[in-house]
């Protein structure tokens, strides 16, 4: 229709509104009028003019000229069968296009683009006039996100430097309205990850505790009965001497696969790091359970040899990735890793594989880690982004445990990653503390320290005792 109205528009100006035969000689006007290209034609030649009332010999209509007639006629019969289409043409254009729906602008980790997309085409269908625009990031681009720069995104611990640079929207109230309020659904520690002053910055949507993998295969082979949440530390040794061959180059367990899984047994023994592990105000590493801990620790490794030294690592198994290739190769049948690392070990290992918790001491205790969504400060649509991070809130996370207790024990949850990770993970949740994250200068003081005491215990320069009160002298 609208390359045909363009094509009119080139001939010359149509009145649809008016009669048709209006612009006919033998009627009041003439021709000439707009809308015809014939006018200035039959102007200058002097005809044409007849008026209302003259004779049809003097008249244009007159049959002294029947070409002229039928060419008129012509035109009036194809006026009449255009005027449709022209009022069709002219309601089209008219109309009042619908403007889309209004957006709200979410940024996340690039690498969880499908997760996000199918949570907002799922969003959406229940929320039509509503539209979440995705804004996938590199991490380091998500971390320096500024307050215009979306509407709601992913953060992660600490949440501190984004309260310094004001993109964090305090969720205090959307979090304590309701009943019961969504704040009383939410495992403690993860709320308190992302509480300050007294203010909630954020919604938790994810956990990621430490957990006790083993290889199935290797217990199978040899026999040992596969490990469970009722073992403590005395069966954990048992069952790493028993995995333990020297002659096939297996071990028991994988020590030290990063630097802070040795706080795993300073926690479960009762052991301090800091005065205060909700507020810190100074280290605590010569805590004499501490040294306990780390003396019991040290022997997996120097005294027992269930564990490999690092140095021993690199020399059995190679490669960048040390005690951890030992995992993938087959020859190491415990060790401590996150939840969320059961995806690459799905992919990566050639071994049927187990998990559990961890073994328990004077208490049972795991780290986790903690992801959540937020709103900047500077959105438009506060109540659309927040109903959208609810609902987030209340999805099953892509790698972790949901940080609400209803979907943690929901059968959602364990349709999702299988009944022994769902009971492993729901125990390790009750047992959860997180790292603490302020103040800042402890903290950096803490990983400093501890870097030091590890690799002087590793390498057997000192004894765990001496090192640890060597670390907390220097940090004074």
């Amino acid at each position: 229709m609208i390359p045909f109205t363009v094509a009119l528009l080139q001939v010359g100006y149509v009145r649809p509104a008016s009669p048709l035969y209006e612009d006919c000689p033998g009627r009041q006007g003439s021709c000439s009028r707009p809308g015809t290209t014939l006018a200035p034609q039959a102007i200058s030649e002097g005809r044409w003019s007849g008026a209302r009332g003259q004779g049809p010999e003097e008249g244009a209509m007159a049959g002294s000229n029947p070409i002229r007639r039928g060419i008129c006629m012509a035109l009036s019969a194809g006026i009449l069968g255009l005027a449709p289409m022209l009022l069709l043409a002219a309601c089209t254009h008219s109309a009042t296009p619908t403007p889309p729906p209004p957006a709200i602008t979410f940024a996340f980790p690039d690498d969880d683009l499908g997760y996000y997309e199918a949570l907002a085409q799922a969003f959406q269908a229940d929320h039509p006039n509503l539209s979440i625009r995705l804004l996938p990031k590199r991490p380091a681009a998500l971390a320096a996100l500024g307050p215009a720069d979306a509407d709601a995104f992913v953060v992660s611990l600490p949440i501190e430097p984004l309260l310094a640079r004001g993109v964090l929207l305090d969720l205090t109230g959307q979090l304590s309205a309701g009943d019961p309020p969504l704040k009383d659904d939410l495992f403690p520690y993860a709320r308190d990850a992302v509480s300050h002053d007294g203010h909630i910055w954020a919604l938790p949507t994810g956990v990621d505790p430490v957990l006790l993998f083993y290889n199935r295969t290797l217990f199978d082979s040899r026999g040992i009965p596969y490990p469970d949440s009722s073992w403590d530390w005395d069966g954990f040794l048992h069952t790493a001497q028993a995995l333990r061959d020297a002659s096939q180059g297996i071990y028991g367990y994988a020590a030290a696969l990063w630097r802070q899984e040795p706080w795993l047994f300073i926690l479960q023994h009762g052991g301090r790091l800091v005065d205060n592990w909700q507020h810190p105000t100074r280290l605590a590493l010569d805590d004499p359970q501490t040294i306990e801990a780390m003396q019991w620790y040290a022997d997996l490794m120097l005294r027992l040899d269930v564990a490999p030294s690092p140095q021993e690592a690199r020399q059995a198994f190679g490669g960048p990735q040390g005690t951890y290739g030992g995992v993938l190769a087959g020859k190491i049948g415990m060790w401590a890793g996150h939840l969320s690392s059961r995806m690459a070990l799905a992919s990566q290992a050639t071994f049927d594989w187990g998990v559990t918790v961890l073994p328990h001491d004077q208490q049972a205790a795991t780290l986790a880690n903690i992801e959540a969504v937020a709103i900047s400060p500077q959105t438009q649509r506060l109540q659309e982004a927040w109903e959208w991070i609810r609902f987030l809130s209340a999805q099953v996370p892509l790698r972790m445990a949901p940080a609400r207790r209803s979907l943690a024990a929901s059968p959602a949850f364990e349709q999702k990653v299988g009944h022994e990770v769902a009971s492993a993970t729901r125990a390790a949740l009750e047992q959860a503390c997180v790292l603490p994250h302020e103040p800042a200068a402890l903290v950096r003081q803490l990983d400093s320290a501890w870097a030091q005491a590890l690799d002087d215990i590793l390498n057997a320069r000192w004894a765990p005792g001496e090192a640890l009160r060597q670390a907390q002298q220097k940090a004074k």
